[in-house]
């Protein structure tokens, strides 16, 4: 994939946004459950659908998106965005995958007090996360490969996880731990292959 280019705005170029533009707004227009129960949206339509991005890449998307403050739908849209089509690119998946969200709470505001008491949109809402934490499974197992590239991958994974579940560190240590170590063992490779 080429890197984005900032150059005048072509025919193509229009098109190429508005593809990231509706593509976001179909995203985030179908996805419920918060910002997390879009990843598997955006891995099945930017990897598996329109193959606009690599597996390895969707991953490394997630992990900055998780890292930065914010939503993470929002952030792992607007690296989309940008990988795709530079700022405008990320303009445009950033609208595009809000836009939905703000359309439907305005209108959910207008009739706020209906919809908080209705026992079947209650029940709905309980019955959609049930359905978003089997996706959300499903999109990590499926990404394990690009991931998991070998024992010390896997180990660091379970660690981790063992971190944040067991000993209830704050995930943003655990990821940044993740990267000191990951530059680390890059950059001890790089030092036994210089002195080899």
């Amino acid at each position: 994939m080429s890197a984005p280019s900032g150059g005048e705005k072509t025919p193509g170029t229009v098109k190429r946004l508005w593809q990231i533009f509706s593509t976001m707004f179909v995203v985030g227009l179908f996805t419920f459950g918060g910002g997390l129960s879009m990843i598997p949206q955006m891995q099945r339509v930017f990897v598996s659908k329109r193959g606009w991005i690599g597996e390895e890449e969707i991953v490394d998307t997630f992990a900055v998106a998780q890292s930065l403050p914010g939503v993470i739908a929002s952030n792992a849209a607007v690296i989309i965005g940008y990988r795709l089509a530079g700022i405008a690119g990320a303009l445009a998946a950033a609208l595009g995958v809000v836009l939905p969200s703000f359309l439907v709470l305005m209108l959910v505001t207008v009739f706020y007090t209906r919809f908080i008491t209705n026992p079947a949109l209650i029940g709905a809402m309980r019955g959609i996360r049930a359905a978003v934490a089997a996706l959300l499974f499903y999109t990590v197992w499926g990404l394990r490969r690009a991931s998991l590239l070998g024992v010390t991958d896997a180990l660091l994974c379970v660690a981790s996880a063992a971190l944040v579940l067991f000993l209830r560190v704050n995930p943003v240590w655990v990821i940044l731990g993740g990267a000191a170590f990951g530059a680390g063992r890059a950059v001890a490779r790089a030092r036994n292959r210089t002195v080899g």
